[in-house]
C-alpha cells in the first residue's frame, strides 16, 4: 500500500536529526508502541530500521515497527519484501506491501553509530511488475468472458460505491494456490475486504478467477498455502 507523496523526503533516512524525530514520534504514539510490544522480544528496544520506497507513482518513508524478521544474521532486520508496519513522522501507522516497490533503500543504526545499508531493487522489481501486469491483463479477459465471475465482481464494485466492470476498476490481488496439484494463479474477485486497509482479509475465504477462466474457491490462507504475487 503506498499512499502517500514523500518525493521531497528521499534523502531524510540518511539526516541523524530526521531519525532522532521519528523515534521521538514512535515513543510518543501508544499505537505504535502497542505494534511494536506485539512484533519484537524486547519492546524497550527502540525502531532502528529506517525505509524510504516507491511504487513508481508514490512514496513512503518512515521507520518499520512490525513485520517478518527473516532468518538473518541481524535480528532487528524486518523482512521488506513481504507485509511490513511503517511509521510516518505524520504518527500514521501503514501497513506495506513490500512485494510492490520497485525500489526501496533502508538505513539501519547500530546502538553506536548509523550503519547504513543501502538496498537497490529497481531493476528486479521492474522484472516482477512487468510478469504480473500480463499476467493480470490475461485474468481480466478471463473475467470479461464469465458472468458468473463478473456478477462477484460487480457486489465488490458496488460495495466500494464503483462504477460496473468494465467501467470500474480491474482486480488487483494476483494470488497463487500454492498446495494444489497444479499450482495456479488468481485474481481475487470476492470475499472479506478490509476497508480501512483497502485490501482482501485472506485469512477468511474467498474466490478466484483462475487463467483459464475458473472460479477458484479458497477457505483462507490459515487453510491453505497462498501466495500473493
Amino acid at each position: 500500500m503506498f499512499a502517500q507523496d514523500h518525493h521531497a523526503q528521499k534523502s531524510e533516512i540518511h539526516d541523524p536529526n530526521w531519525r532522532r524525530a521519528i523515534q521521538s514520534v514512535f515513543h510518543g504514539a501508544e499505537s505504535a508502541r502497542k505494534v511494536w510490544a506485539r512484533h519484537v522480544v524486547d519492546p524497550a528496544l527502540t525502531p532502528c530500521q529506517f525505509v524510504n520506497c516507491t511504487d513508481g507513482t508514490c512514496d513512503l518513508i518512515g521507520v518499520v515497527i512490525g513485520g517478518t524478521i527473516p532468518d538473518a544474521e541481524d535480528p532487528r532486520l524486518w523482512d521488506t519484501e513481504s507485509t511490513f508496519t511503517l511509521l510516518t513522522e505524520d504518527a500514521e501507522i501503514l501497513i506495506v506491501k513490500g512485494w510492490y516497490a520497485t525500489s526501496l533503500e533502508q538505513f539501519v543504526e547500530s546502538g553506536t553509530e548509523g550503519v547504513e545499508k543501502m538496498k537497490s531493487q529497481d531493476q528486479t522489481y521492474r522484472d516482477d511488475i512487468l510478469d504480473v501486469l500480463v499476467i493480470k491483463a490475461g485474468l481480466a479477459q478471463q473475467l470479461d468472458q464469465s458472468p458468473a465471475a463478473k456478477s462477484f465482481w460487480d457486489i465488490h464494485l458496488e460495495r466500494l460505491g464503483a462504477a460496473e466492470w468494465p467501467e470500474g476498476p480491474l482486480p488487483q490481488c494476483l494470488v497463487r494456490f500454492d498446495e494444489r496439484e497444479n499450482p495456479r494463479l488468481g485474481l481475487v474477485i470476492s470475499g472479506a475486504w478490509i476497508a480501512p486497509m483497502g485490501d482482501w482479509d485472506l485469512t477468511q475465504p474467498f474466490l478466484a478467477i483462475s487463467i483459464d477462466g475458473e472460479i477458484m474457491r479458497s477457505e483462507g490462507c490459515l487453510a491453505e498455502q497462498v501466495s500473493v504475487l
